[in-house]
């Protein structure tokens, strides 16, 4: 599943702890899941024990998630070490804590597009017929998006050529973004009476 699912978005997620230490770590089973209430979704796996990712969303009900870019990869993907429960990978990493407005965990600021959340939805998964938690599934309501101006094209929206965003594929393999390429929709009052005909030939 993990190398036939994919291109997979890479949600960098910063949290702090109780006793207020810093935790970033990348996770690739991540995507927005609704834009009313606006909404992104993580999921963890335990690996023996919560990430301490798990356990400071669950403690504190906050996170940011900041998106990936070419430019910092390599620092991003520094943070993925087996580092000691309770060790920040921020640091050694390189990367910049950004302030955040409406949550305490710092945002990423050499990302282009970060998001707040607060928890707003906590699921833990078992195997059928199993009672150990083997993963987490967090939902976070967002609270305020963060998106730098020279990402943004004439219309307002994201151009991704500059955004330059990765995507994690199998095993330790990452992604580019390649050509990107549009395809209009379809609208029904031009090619419902076409479709419509077609089915009635094929009846008969």
């Amino acid at each position: 599943m993990i190398s036939g699912i994919i291109p997979r978005p890479i949600g960098f997620v910063s949290t702090l702890s109780e006793k207020n230490e810093h935790n970033l770590a990348p996770f690739s089973w991540f995507n927005m899941i609704s834009h009313n209430p606006p909404t992104v979704m993580i999921s963890c796996t335990h690996s023996g024990r919560p990430r301490d990712t798990t356990l400071n969303i669950k403690a504190t009900k906050e996170f940011t998630a900041n998106i990936i870019s070419e430019p910092f990869v390599n620092l991003a993907n520094f943070t993925s070490v087996d580092a000691p429960p309770g060790h920040s990978e921020w640091s050694g990493s390189g990367l910049t804590m950004a302030p955040s407005i409406s949550v305490k965990p710092p945002r990423v600021k050499e990302s282009a597009f970060s998001v707040e959340c607060e928890l707003y939805h906590f699921l833990e998964l078992s195997p059928p017929g199993s009672q150990e938690v083997t993963q987490a599934v967090i939902i976070g309501l967002v609270k305020k998006i963060h998106v730098r101006n020279d990402v943004l094209n004439e219309k307002g929206t994201i151009d991704p050529a500059v955004f330059r965003p990765v995507s994690r594929l199998g095993d330790i393999s990452f992604a580019r973004l390649g050509d990107a390429f549009r395809i209009p929709r379809d609208q029904w009052t031009k090619v419902g009476e076409e479709i419509l005909e077609a089915e009635t030939k094929k009846e008969h």
